[in-house]
């Protein structure tokens, strides 16, 4: 009988870790949009780039230290693997990477405000690109790669 009172207490047990392990796996995922908020930068850049052996080019909306959004009416369909060319604007030095589409946006009439176009994320960087893009970030956001709640609340008032 001792068997059996220690096997629902295993069994018992087991959800709880579970939840403890999905409890750090939310707050994780809180901190890494949190970051990813604090990292973006709206920019106005043409962007170069290569897809199917087809050479295309298109003004971004932000660009970040992970990612690129991508203003087009003809979004690459997402998993699309592209080839990317940029200029940090204020360092004048040219980026070269590699990214994958990881969602689109369409056009939806009567939103002025959405923008059609795809998010790009960043796969393959040299360890000096990297460090360019994120001092060009730094630089933006006033010496930090990412921003409190407070600035973003103030932000949003501004």
């Amino acid at each position: 009988m001792a068997a059996k009172k220690n096997s629902p207490a295993v069994v018992k047990g087991a959800p709880r870790a579970k939840k403890a392990n999905s409890a750090v796996k939310d707050a994780s995922a809180n901190t890494e949009a949190e970051d990813r908020l604090g990292r973006r930068v709206p920019i106005h850049l043409l962007v170069d780039y290569k897809a199917d052996g087809t050479y295309l080019f298109d003004f971004c909306r932000d660009l970040g230290t992970g990612g690129v959004f991508i203003q087009t009416a003809k979004p690459l369909p997402t998993g699309s693997s592209i080839d990317l060319t940029f200029t940090i604007p204020d360092s004048k030095e040219t980026v070269i990477t590699k990214g994958t589409v990881i969602w689109v946006q369409s056009a939806i009439e009567g939103k002025k405000d959405l923008v059609a176009g795809m998010g790009v994320q960043f796969d393959g960087f040299s360890v000096d690109q990297r460090r360019l893009l994120e001092d060009f970030v730094v630089r933006y956001h006033g010496g930090r790669l990412t921003t409190t709640a407070s600035d973003r609340m103030g932000k949003r008032a501004g």
